[in-house]
């Protein structure tokens, strides 16, 4: 609570200075428009950010809101109640408009059955702008991922029109009643549906004309096995498929990536299984820190647009000892802005950087380059 407390004081005492400072220039505003979610989990370093940098922000999408059910909207059990409502508070007080995100948290295969069904998707649209009416929000984000990643590629040309249909329908329902509609969806290659192109399911030409933006989920290139989070050659072949898929660059924004992961890549010694560590995720606020600990020496990979490194980690029961090596690839401020580059090389129609909480002042200095971040300062998450 402690924390809680601290964040809000950190974040009134910044509102304040930049309501007294009447005579200053105004803020200023990246020069494509900028994007950004707010995880429930970085909320304690998110929240003073967002009294700084609100007005750089053209939409915010708190991320903690779960679709459980055709009828069911929740907050995730794992988020702060102090912490979300503090946050919303200062959201509402910015210039961004709130469209939070609704993430598919049903079990594989649940969300592709509601779709399916007219009856259990009206119902599902109905919770979705009964709750965007509640919250008297300017939109949704709807981030639905169980059909890429866990429904299984057989399942998607059944899943594909009943998207289309869900997306058609809640569009028409938001706009009607003046709110926005914006997915949040993995990236595809082409126009066709190939083992090679990517994740068809969504269909980016089918769904474009209904909704106001499509945010390209271009990271997470490398999960299972060590390599880099998104690789620009990647990168810029994932816009060049979502353009010629969708027919135009007009209503997509690129996700920019301020985060990292640390895998593990060999073990020496015997271990004690108990206090083994696995993958975990590093940002660009939190890496710093975790390289000068580690005495790690960090190499640019121009290639990719990444920095990586490795170091050994002694693992330790007090009976078993191992040296654990690990290797990292990461995300800075200068990637950011060479993936910002390629947004506006294509003309999107802007970024969404996830996350915010995850940006130091560096991620901040390439998003707002003629302005120094009065924050700039790298803290561990």
């Amino acid at each position: 609570m402690i924390g809680v407390v601290a964040a809000v004081v950190v974040a009134a005492a910044v509102v304040l200075i930049l309501l007294a400072d009447s005579d200053s220039a105004p803020p200023p505003r990246p020069d494509i428009p900028l994007d950004a979610w707010a995880p429930y989990w970085a909320l304690d370093s998110s929240l003073p950010e967002l009294a700084v940098h609100s007005k750089a922000i053209r939409e915010l999408s708190p991320f903690w809101f779960n679709a459980v059910a055709a009828g069911q909207i929740v907050a995730d059990p794992n988020a702060s109640p102090e912490l979300t409502e503090a946050f919303m508070v200062e959201a509402r007080r910015s210039d961004a408009l709130v469209v939070p995100s609704i993430i598919d948290a049903m079990p594989a295969g649940e969300m592709a059955a509601v779709l399916a069904d007219p009856s259990t998707r009206r119902a599902h649209i109905d919770t979705i702008v009964e709750f965007a009416a509640a919250g008297d929000y300017d939109g949704v984000d709807i981030d639905y991922e169980q059909f890429a990643f866990a429904d299984g590629k057989d399942s998607w040309a059944a899943t594909r029109p009943n998207w289309v249909a869900f997306i058609t329908e809640l569009a028409s329902e938001l706009h009607s009643a003046g709110r926005t509609l914006t997915v949040s969806i993995p990236p595809v290659y082409d126009a066709e549906r190939t083992s090679e192109s990517g994740f068809w399911v969504y269909d980016y030409g089918a769904i474009v004309d209904h909704v106001d933006h499509i945010r390209i989920m271009a990271y997470d290139f490398s999960v299972a096995e060590p390599g880099p989070i998104a690789p620009l050659d990647w990168v810029e072949g994932a816009i060049e498929g979502v353009i010629e898929a969708a027919g135009s660059p007009d209503k997509l924004v690129l996700g920019l990536p301020a985060y990292g992961r640390n895998w593990p890549t060999f073990v020496a010694g015997e271990c004690p299984e108990e206090e083994l560590q696995g993958r975990t995720s590093v940002s660009a606020r939190s890496v710093d820190e975790l390289i000068e600990r580690r005495g790690a020496t960090p190499v640019r990979v121009d290639a990719t647009g990444e920095w990586m490194f490795e170091y050994d980690l002694e693992v330790t029961d007090g009976e078993l000892t191992c040296i654990q090596t690990r290797q990292v690839h990461y995300v800075d401020g200068d990637g950011l802005r060479l993936r910002m580059d390629l947004a506006r090389k294509y003309q999107l129609d802007g970024v969404a950087l996830w996350a915010l909480g995850f940006d130091d002042g560096a991620v901040w200095n390439e998003i707002l380059p003629t302005v120094a971040d009065p924050q700039a300062t790298t803290t561990v998450e």
